[in-house]
Formats: structure tokens, sequence, C-alpha cells
């Protein structure tokens, strides 16, 4: 049976003996922001909701976005696309994850991705995914800005062509946020349409943590 995103935070709170009451007080989220998380994917979280509940639970917030984009629908084009083999994986990448930047700091995150399937890659692009994660007011159907994130220059680059076997590096710049806290921001690879290429894949991302100190942990 799949796990779903509610199950596993409910096994790990277990884990650590903690109730869920707890764990709402430490991710600093309301009780019915917990429960919400059933509505998925009809209703997808914030992002800092999943990085507030990643950091309580000591897993690493794609843990938890994996969950989530697992529930989404897979297009039977995409499943045609799978059965012919196509595959990619991360081979490596700049920033590591928890990495400290300042308030308002620009720098660029890079990503290397290996064809590891059978099928070219053409026309696919890679995706900001941050704005499919968000909170909707129930009473006004408003979407709420909880906080600020990390602004990525664009929210989506195109991948070059790229045969099986061949590598491909990917670049994004981003600008911290004004304020402290721990940001991740989320991608995933497109087809032209918008359709996930690899929809129950781990996806890439960003994560630091950011800081008025007066040095960063790395040059922007």
């Amino acid at each position: 049976m799949k796990e779903s995103l509610r199950s596993y935070i409910q096994s790990r709170a277990n884990e650590q003996q903690l109730s869920l009451s707890e764990v709402c007080r430490r991710a600093d989220i309301s009780r019915q922001t917990l429960y919400s998380l059933h509505q998925v994917p009809h209703k997808l979280p914030a992002l800092q909701t999943i990085v507030g509940l990643a950091s309580v639970l000591g897993v690493h917030p794609l843990r938890l976005l994996q969950l989530v984009f697992d529930d989404l629908p897979v297009t039977p084009q995409v499943k045609q696309r799978h059965k012919r083999g196509d595959q990619g994986a991360f081979i490596g990448g700049s920033i590591p994850d928890g990495s400290l930047v300042l308030y308002g700091q620009r720098f660029i995150k890079t990503w290397e991705l290996q064809n590891v399937g059978r099928v070219p890659w053409e026309n696919r692009y890679l995706q900001c995914m941050d704005d499919e994660l968000t909170v909707i007011n129930r009473r006004t159907g408003k979407v709420l800005a909880i906080h600020e994130n990390l602004r990525p220059d664009v929210n989506r680059i195109p991948l070059p062509h790229t045969p099986p076997g061949e590598t491909v590096t990917l670049s994004v710049s981003f600008t911290a946020p004004t304020m402290p806290c721990t940001c991740i921001s989320y991608w995933k690879s497109v087809f032209e349409d918008g359709s996930m290429c690899f929809p129950k894949a781990q996806g890439l991302s960003v994560v630091v943590r950011v800081s008025s100190l007066a040095t960063s942990a790395f040059e922007a």
C-alpha cells in the first residue's frame, strides 16, 4: 500500500515519541494545517510547512516533497515514455544543502544530470515547482503569502538536447529572503506542455539557511 504524507508524518512522530500537537508546536504550524495534509494532491501544502515539518521530524524536506508529488496523477503519455526507458539521474551540484547565505544575497545553484535511459531528452525544461506548493484560505479562496522564500531569476530553463549516456549542467540564479529562515526551492523536469517528465522522481532542490552573519559559507 502506498504511503501517504500524513501517515509518514505520524510514523516519524511516533518513532521520536512526539505527539502531533508537539510536532505542530515545534514546526510552528496549526493543527488545521496538519490535518489539511490529507487533501493532497487536491490542496498542496506550503513549502515553509514542508521545511518546518522536515526539521522537526529529522528528515530531508525532499522526502516529504516526494510523498506530495507521488500523489499527483500520471498521464498516459508519461507512462508510455517510461515504458520506452526514459530515465535520469542526479550526478552532483554546487551549494550543499544547509549552506549559509546572507540576507538578500544572490547566488547560483548548479545541478548536473545524466540521461541514463534509452530516450534522448528533447524539448524539455527544468521548472520551479514552488508555486505549486502553497496555502489557500478556505474562507476567501485567496492564496496566502506565508513568508518570503528564495526568488529564482527565472521559473523555467530549457534543457539542451541530451542523448542517452550524456550529462547536462543546469544553473539557476537565486536571491535569498531578507529575514532569517531555512528555505527550499524545488524543481522538476517537464515537457513543453508542463507535464512532468519524471513525476515519481525526487526532483532537484536547493536548501539554504539565511542569516545576518558577516560571512557566508560560499561566495556569490
